[in-house]
C-alpha cells in the first residue's frame, strides 16, 4: 500500500517489524524482496511521485574548498523512486578483485566475497531489466570478434568485458504497482525523517522523528535500515547523536561519514586511428534488445605488478575545449542549448540565457551545417533510438571524426580524509543541519591514472594502431584541474563502510551498525572501496542480500 494523503493524526504512532528509510533502488529493492512476507514493514519515502523546489532544498549543502564538489542537491533526487529518476542506466559488477585484501591498496577487503553476492547479481539484473548476468562479450555475443581495436589487446589490457544498460528503469515508477498491491509493505510518501531516536542508556533504536506532510508521526520498528544514499545516510546517523552516542548512532570511532568517495572519471588523451574498419566501440544489442557495449580493462595481474586501482577506459568524444570536431556532439550541444533556453520561466530569463548560449549556438549551427549534411541521416536513425523506452544510452561520436577521446574512468582509494559532516552553521527548514562535503583525493589516486594511461598509450604505439595525444605531465595537470571542480555524478560510496572491526567501519558485513543492535545500512555508502564500476547494480544486488538477512533473523 502507498500512502499518499494525510491518514494519521499529528503525534500518531506507526508500528512496524522492519523500517525502510529512503525510497530509491536500495530500499525499494528492500522493500520488494520483503513483500508477501509476515513482516510488518513499513517504507519512508522522503518526497512525493515528483521532486519539489522544496524537498530539493533539503539535499542542499556546503562543499569545502568551495566549488570542490558540485553541489550537494544538483545530482540527487529527493522524491518515489530517488535518483533512478534521472540516472543513465549503466550496469556493471563489482569485480571478484574488489572484495578482495589488496596489499597495495590499503583499506581494501570486504568482510565477503564475489561469490557470495553472486546470486544477488542475477536478481539484480532483473530488477534493473539488463537482460542476462552476462558481462564478457565472448559469451554474450559469441562469433564476433571479442576486440575493441583489433591488434590492442594483450594479457595486460583486456576488452572483453562489458557494460549493459538497463532502460532506464525509473524504480519508483516500475515498482509502483507492486508495492501499491503489497499486503504488508506501507510505502508512506513525504515522509522526512529527521531523526533516529534510542532510550537512555539503551544502544537500541527505539523509533523514527518524522514530519509526514509537515505533521508530526512516531514510527517505532524492531528493525530500521538506512537507504537514503551515500551522503545523507552519514548525516543521519550524525544527526541522531544522543547521550549514549554523543557523536552520532555508530560513531563511536569517529568513521561516520569518512572515506567518502566518488569515481575519478574523464577525457584527456586523443586517439587517431589508422584503420575504423577494425573498431567495435559503439553500443551492441543482444538478443533481448538490451544495449552493451565494450570496455577496456586491467585484469587483476596487471593492477597487482603495477600497484594500481581498478581502471577502465572507452572511447569517446575528443577532448576538445568545445567539441567541433563532432558534428553529433554540436547536435547534442544545440538541442540542449534551445530546450535550455524555452524551459526558462520569465522572459527575462529567457533572454538572459539565450544570451549566455547564444556564441556557443552560433559556432556549433556553423560545424553541422558546414560538415554536418551526411550526417543527417544518423541524427534522424540516432534520435529514433534515444526516444524508444529502452533507448540509446547517448550519442556516440561520429564515425566519420579523426579524433576519439579516451574516456578513463577510475577507482579512488579509501581516504579517512575524505568526509561527509554536519555544517555547524546551516540547518533545513525542519531543523537537520545540513551536509558538508570535504572531497580529498590521494597522490596515489592520480599516480594510478598517469600509469594507466602509460600503459595503454605504450600498447597503442607498439602495435603502430594510429597516432595518440598524449603528454604526462600535462596528464597530471589536467587531472589537478579536474579535482579543483569536480562532479561525483552521484557515485557517492563509502561514508558508512563496513568493516569486521568497529575500528575502521561504521556496519558489520551484516550491514548492522556497529555498536546499536538494531539498525541497518543499505547502499554505495557501506562499500568498503568503489572499484571502477558504476554503484546501481551492486547496491541492488547488496539491498536483496540485506533483505534475506532480515528475513532469517528472528523478529525484533
Amino acid at each position: 500500500m502507498i500512502v499518499t494523503e494525510k491518514t494519521f493524526q499529528p503525534g500518531h504512532t506507526l508500528a512496524a517489524d522492519v523500517c525502510i528509510v529512503g525510497s530509491g533502488p536500495a530500499a525499494i529493492s528492500l522493500a520488494l524482496r520483503l513483500d508477501g512476507t509476515p513482516l510488518r514493514v513499513v517504507v519512508l519515502a522522503g518526497g512525493g511521485w515528483a521532486e519539489t523546489v522544496a524537498s530539493q532544498d533539503l539535499y542542499r549543502g556546503s562543499v569545502w574548498p568551495a566549488g570542490s564538489h558540485e553541489p550537494l542537491e544538483e545530482n540527487r533526487r529527493r522524491q518515489f523512486g530517488g535518483t533512478s529518476a534521472a540516472w543513465g542506466g549503466r550496469c556493471i559488477p563489482f569485480e571478484p578483485l574488489d572484495f578482495k585484501a589488496r596489499a597495495w591498496v590499503p583499506g581494501s577487503g570486504w568482510p565477503f566475497a564475489y561469490d557470495d553476492l553472486l546470486p544477488y547479481y542475477h536478481q539484480a539484473a532483473e530488477l534493473c531489466q539488463v537482460g542476462d548476468f552476462e558481462f564478457d562479450a565472448q559469451k554474450a555475443f559469441p562469433g564476433s570478434h571479442p576486440e575493441i581495436l583489433a591488434g590492442l589487446d594483450s594479457e595486460e589490457l583486456v576488452s572483453y568485458p562489458l557494460e549493459r544498460w538497463s532502460p532506464p528503469v525509473h524504480f519508483g515508477k516500475a515498482y509502483r504497482g507492486a508495492l501499491e498491491k503489497s499486503a504488508n509493505v506501507q510505502v508512506l510518501l513525504d515522509a522526512h525523517v529527521l531523526a533516529l531516536h534510542a532510550p537512555a542508556g539503551s544502544a537500541t533504536v527505539s523509533h523514527a522523528e518524522v514530519s509526514l506532510h509537515g505533521q508530526a508521526l512516531t514510527v517505532t520498528a524492531g528493525r530500521f535500515v538506512l537507504a537514503t544514499g551515500g551522503i545523507e545516510n552519514a548525516r543521519l546517523l550524525l544527526a541522531s547523536a544522543n547521550d549514549q552516542f554523543p557523536s552520532g548512532l555508530g560513531n563511536q570511532h569517529d568513521n561516520v561519514g569518512r572515506y567518502y568517495m566518488v569515481h575519478f572519471s574523464g577525457t584527456y588523451a586523443d586517439v587517431k586511428l589508422r584503420d575504423k574498419t577494425q573498431l567495435r566501440a559503439d553500443f551492441e544489442r543482444d538478443p533481448g534488445g538490451v544495449y552493451c557495449r565494450r570496455r577496456w580493462w586491467f585484469p587483476e595481474p596487471t593492477q597487482a605488478a603495477h600497484q594500481m586501482l581498478n581502471h577502465i577506459f572507452f572511447l569517446y568524444h575528443a577532448n576538445t575545449d568545445n567539441g567541433h570536431r563532432d558534428v553529433l556532439f554540436s547536435s547534442r550541444f544545440v538541442a540542449k542549448s534551445v530546450l535550455s533556453i524555452l524551459s526558462q520561466r520569465s522572459v527575462a530569463q529567457t533572454a538572459h540565457q539565450a544570451r549566455l548560449l547564444l556564441p556557443g549556438l552560433r559556432e556549433h549551427a556553423a560545424n553541422i551545417a558546414k560538415n554536418g549534411l551526411w550526417e543527417v541521416p544518423n541524427l534522424v536513425r540516432l534520435g529514433l533510438k534515444r526516444m524508444a523506452k529502452r533507448r540509446l544510452p547517448f550519442l556516440m561520436p561520429s564515425k566519420q571524426n579523426a579524433y576519439w577521446g579516451l574516456y578513463f574512468q577510475a577507482e579512488q582509494a579509501p581516504n579517512r580524509d575524505s568526509r561527509v559532516c554536519l555544517s555547524a552553521t546551516e540547518k533545513d527548514t525542519f531543523g537537520v543541519p545540513r551536509a558538508e562535503v570535504k572531497l580529498a583525493f590521494l597522490e596515489a589516486d592520480l599516480e594510478s591514472i598517469v600509469t594507466a594511461h602509460t600503459l595503454f598509450v605504450s600498447r597503442f604505439r607498439a602495435q603502430n594502431l594510429g597516432d595518440i595525444n598524449y603528454d604526462e605531465d600535462e596528464l597530471r595537470r589536467y587531472l589537478h584541474k579536474r579535482i579543483a571542480a569536480y562532479n561525483s555524478a552521484s557515485h557517492h560510496i563509502g561514508t558508512t563502510r563496513m568493516s569486521e572491526d568497529p575500528r575502521t567501519g561504521v556496519v558489520d558485513e551484516n550491514a548492522k551498525v556497529h555498536g546499536v543492535s538494531n539498525l541497518y545500512v543499505a547502499g554505495s555508502s557501506v562499500f568498503p572501496t568503489g572499484g571502477h564500476a558504476n554503484p546501481t547494480l551492486t547496491i541492488v544486488a547488496h539491498a536483496l542480500l540485506l533483505a534475506d538477512y532480515l528475513k532469517a533473523q528472528p523478529a525484533a
